[in-house]
């Protein structure tokens, strides 16, 4: 997508075609750009103010959704040049309906930060939204009476709520349930009165609470307790927050239930007492992080799985084999997994689940006699040797999850009870991610995005294993692409982990002599604008990496180091003449995982003298401020465990004229690097660590632990 194109496009848009061009000019570099097939949900009613995005291509149509039946009413077509997310952006509260693709749609959006500017200084933007909503308004009350003359036809009176709603329930629920829920039907509270019950009185067994999804039984704080016939009692916390009663409605809807109180107490002892697994999902299956239902039977590995089957001569594994390993894929997915362990062991195969950089064992774990039949059938889904047993070996398994399409890179490891077997979970989704999502500082992704728009020079990302080095390249790629699609990309990979349109990937295979510097070197003669290497890991591609950067091309690599200075230790360990290092590199940036803070219940406290002094001497926080620092807490959101996914920890160096001078005439590391801090070129471990606590993303024993080493 073009820079002029966009441009033009924007002048032409519903929102801000009565703007200067220079506003529209300041707009452009913060947009974020996207793709979406026919069918898809572009936004969900219920979803949080993500900003306001504008339909660039293609057609959608917004409806509203029944809280009760679940049932849409589609209210107005939106075509080219229209927004949505004006109302989240003004109120700062959840999209009142749902919006679906009914063509292929090219979306651009513009962040909240960007939209409250907007509306604070250009009063255009202003008078746009003002009059996007007043449209949709009218749209909306016709669609609205049309729904309620069909119901009146088609169903009897409604039974009038009760009056008086929770505050609560207020928030939890979106515009449209809260006005669908006043003209719904209800048994559920045709009565002001609710009895108040114990869950020891009623004791459900596990196939009762299985009937609710964890995430709804988690977030409304509700229990079924009994089921007589169709009927099925659901003990509440708060049992008359009415947006919570329509939720569970919708999944509950092949019963007809009531709800009764319990105590806030009651419900935490029952969820240790009778051993609810809060990371299942509901029913036979589970609810991933995209809503669509993960089971066993849902997986679908290639087809080229079943032709490697196909032509081994005996059979080598059992049905039983096949569904525990069926089941171990499908738990990993529910619980968002980085990694699956399968480890043979005397008492059982201990199955073990990375989550969030940290290592959980599963309940679920299969008997000891499955543990070489789980071996061979991953064997036999990766192509690898069945009959190998003495030696490693790796290989791939490809996996579809509903829309998702996934890679199992497999590794197998023989040890005293058999052999160990390791699958790393590879996402495309995650693979094309917008730098805002992998950079929480505003600073790194202007720093980045400056480096990507250089038509030549080196940009480094560095870090441990595990630490998000592959995503960060494909997303600058990504965006690269999208900013320039007239230029001539290239990507040498160990393996090949997502298929990035437009781009030439080419994976090399050591077997046959075709290393990393083989590739690059016949890469170079292709013309390439950008070439993006993997790894540099040798002397050769390292030399032959800096020279094409030095020559007029836009070089990305990963490296292994732990900051900054090491990067520089460790080209000039490979040969790499610090002439070559200052006149090549424009951008280097270090990143470490940590587990981000869970926005629902993180706290800010005074730190403990100890742990602040701790911090102090490690120049997160400055000796003498009085400072507020966030910790976790833990709610039914996170599991009680305070922490909701990851963020990268970062530390960049952005090179300046006066940068490559010192590095070229032989000033130290050290020197250099102070240098590019006074000018604000330079962001250490610390001060992100620092920045990210502001913002309550990154705890304190998060935020030692990043800038440790």
């Amino acid at each position: 997508m073009g820079l002029e194109s966009v441009e033009e496009f924007l002048a032409k848009s519903l929102l801000l075609r009565e703007c200067d061009a220079g506003v529209i000019a300041k707009v452009i570099p913060h947009l974020l750009t996207s793709d979406h097939p026919v069918g898809s949900v572009l936004v969900r009613a219920g979803a949080a103010n993500d900003g306001i995005t504008i339909l660039r291509s293609g057609r959608a149509t917004a409806a509203l959704v029944h809280a009760t039946s679940g049932a849409s009413t589609p209210f107005e077509t939106i075509n080219p040049g229209d927004h949505f997310g004006d109302v989240p952006a003004l109120t700062k509260g959840a999209h009142p309906y749902t919006i679906t693709a009914d063509e292929p749609c090219n979306l651009v959006r513009i962040r909240p930060e960007l939209v409250d500017a907007l509306i604070q200084r250009v009063p255009q933007v202003s008078t746009a939204l003002a009059r996007r909503i007043a449209a949709r308004s009218v749209q909306l009350g016709v669609a609205m009476l049309r729904a309620s003359a069909a119901a009146g036809r088609n169903a009897a009176q409604a039974t009038p709520l009760p009056t008086q709603v929770p505050d609560e329930g207020r928030r939890a629920g979106t515009a449209t349930q809260i006005m669908t829920d006043m003209s719904a039907s209800t048994s559920t509270t045709s009565s002001s009165t609710i009895q108040f019950v114990e869950v020891s009185d009623f004791e459900p067994n596990q196939k009762l609470i299985a009937m609710l999804p964890s995430k709804l039984l988690l977030r409304h704080r509700a229990i079924p307790l009994r089921l007589v016939g169709n009927k099925l009692l659901v003990g509440m916390v708060l049992p008359r927050n009415m947006a919570a009663v329509a939720d569970l409605r919708r999944v509950l809807h092949t019963v007809d239930f009531e709800v009764a109180a319990i105590s806030q107490e009651d419900f935490a002892n029952a969820i240790v007492r009778l051993k609810i697994d809060i990371t299942r999902g509901g029913g036979e299956g589970a609810r991933g992080d995209a809503g669509t239902m993960i089971t066993p039977e849902s997986l679908t590995f290639d087809s080229a799985d079943a032709e490697r089957e196909a032509e081994k001569a005996v059979r080598v594994v059992g049905d039983e084999v096949v569904r525990a390993v069926a089941r171990i894929v499908a738990a990993a997915l529910t619980r968002d997994a980085s990694d699956i362990h399968i480890e043979p062991e005397a008492s059982c195969v201990k199955v073990r689940f990375r989550v969030h950089g940290m290592l959980q064992d599963w309940a679920d774990s299969p008997p000891p006699s499955l543990a070489k039949g789980i071996v061979a059938r991953l064997k036999v889904l990766s192509g690898l040797d069945i009959t190998n047993t003495r030696t490693p070996q790796d290989g791939r398994i490809g996996v579809s999850a509903g829309a998702r399409e996934l890679d199992l890179r497999l590794s197998t490891l023989p040890s005293s009870r058999g052999e160990k077997v390791v699958m790393r979970i590879l996402d495309g989704a995650g693979m094309m991610r917008p730098l805002e999502q992998i950079y929480a500082d505003p600073g790194a992704v202007n720093a980045v995005r400056r480096a990507l728009q250089r038509p030549h020079g080196a940009i480094i990302v560095a870090g441990a294993t595990g630490s998000g080095k592959s995503s960060s390249l494909y997303s600058m790629l990504n965006e690269r692409r999208k900013n320039r699609p007239d230029t001539n990309m290239m990507l040498i990979e160990d393996p090949i982990e997502y298929r990035l349109h437009g781009v030439t990937q080419v994976q090399i295979n050591t077997n046959i002599g075709l290393g990393f510097a083989q590739v690059l070197r016949a890469a170079l003669r292709q013309d390439p604008d950008v070439i993006a290497v993997g790894e540099t890991r040798d002397a050769d591609t390292a030399h032959m990496a800096l020279e094409a950067a030095m020559t007029g091309h836009l070089v990305l690599t990963s490296m292994h180091a732990n900051d900054v200075a090491s990067v520089l230790q460790r080209l000039e360990s490979l040969g790499c003449g610090r002439t070559l290092i200052a006149e090549s590199i424009s951008f280097v940036v270090v990143q470490r995982l940590a587990r981000k803070l869970c926005q629902a219940c993180v706290r800010v406290d005074t730190p403990p003298p100890a742990l602040l002094e701790n911090l102090i001497s490690r120049r997160i926080v400055e000796r003498g401020s009085q400072v507020q620092l966030p910790r976790p807490v833990g709610c039914d959101a996170c599991q009680q465990t305070g922490y909701q996914g990851r963020l990268a920890v970062t530390e960049w160096w952005q090179l300046t004229t006066e940068a490559r001078e010192a590095l070229s005439t032989g000033a130290t590391h050290a020197d250099v690097l102070k240098t590019a801090y006074d000018d604000k070129m330079f962001q250490s471990f610390a001060g992100n660590a620092a920045y990210l606590m502001a913002r309550k993303l990154l705890g304190t024993s998060e935020a030692l632990m990043s800038v440790a080493g």
